[in-house]
């Protein structure tokens, strides 16, 4: 069943596939990215990888961070900001906690296995459901309703976008616990994409 807040997040999404066009300085989204079509651009194996990881561990650590650190930042402009809606901030406020956590174990994966140079390789990606500069900084210039409303529909593509990218690492991955924390990833952010659709126009349940 659709809702409003998938209408809104589809729109969101042809708009930003539409800011390729837009003038210099608005920087569009890119397009989803896989596995393989970043395996050129992965490094020399570290010999400090167990031995049943695989570029797809690697591509996903890549990936994700970044990824978990920007919804961390929205997240951080919702609870800094005038908004009071309490169901917004706590969910806002679980979001920034639980993924700074999953970051946290993530990036101590990539010291122990000295992939350096491919977490700085994906760090500059926008992609996955990733908003461009531009489309952050207005974001972040907002407050009250208009703020509540975008953090919804943009926290809900961000949600929607990565979680393929995240079933590529439980279907193909080597590492068992960074698989096992991809499947935990989807179960939170699924829960939490019907969550923000209750949440959206302020009615519970919509």
């Amino acid at each position: 069943m659709r809702t409003p807040l998938i209408d809104a997040a589809l729109v969101l999404t042809a708009a930003l596939l539409l800011g390729a066009c837009s003038p210099a300085g608005e920087e569009p989204a890119a397009g989803p990215e896989t596995a393989a079509s970043m395996e050129a651009a992965v490094s020399e194996r570290s010999a400090d990888m167990p031995a049943e990881a695989n570029d797809t561990d690697v591509h996903f650590l890549g990936m994700m961070v970044p990824h978990h650190q920007q919804a961390i930042d929205m997240s951080d402009v919702l609870l800094d900001s005038d908004v009071i809606d309490p169901e917004v901030r706590d969910l806002a406020q679980r979001i920034r906690d639980g993924q700074q956590r999953e970051n946290e174990r993530m990036n101590a994966l990539a010291d122990e296995w000295r992939i350096d140079e491919d977490m700085e390789l994906h760090s500059h990606h926008i992609a996955n459901g990733m908003v461009s500069p531009g489309v952050y900084e207005t974001f972040a210039q907002l407050q009250g309703e208009e703020l509540r409303t975008r953090f919804l529909e943009l926290m809900h593509l961000h949600h929607a976008e990565v979680i393929r990218m995240t079933q590529d690492q439980v279907d193909n991955g080597g590492y068992q616990p960074l698989r096992d924390l991809a499947n935990e990833m989807i179960e939170v952010q699924t829960a939490e994409m019907r969550e923000m659709e209750g949440l959206y126009g302020g009615v519970p349940g919509m």
